[in-house]
């Protein structure tokens, strides 16, 4: 069953200048929230990509994000 499924799955890829939420992790939440805080951050804009799923971020700004992320924890932002 698992099979069946992960053939219909589509690689996320994402190209240099395209706009991206970014995945909130537990650590980064704000506790005062609760279950009610957010659980993707931004848009960010993608700088550039890497061979393995990995791309650079950047704010909007300008300002560069300081590591990678993979496509798993990044989500097309439609604007």
């Amino acid at each position: 069953m698992s099979r069946r499924f992960n053939s219909n799955l589509k690689p996320r890829s994402f190209h240099e200048g395209d706009l991206v939420w970014r995945a909130t992790g537990s650590a980064r939440r704000n506790s005062s929230e609760g279950k009610l805080s957010a659980n993707w951050d931004g848009p960010f804009r993608v700088r550039h990509g890497l061979h393995n799923g990995a791309y650079k971020l950047e704010e909007l700004s300008g300002k560069v994000i300081p590591r990678t992320w993979s496509s798993t924890h990044l989500k097309t932002y439609y604007s």
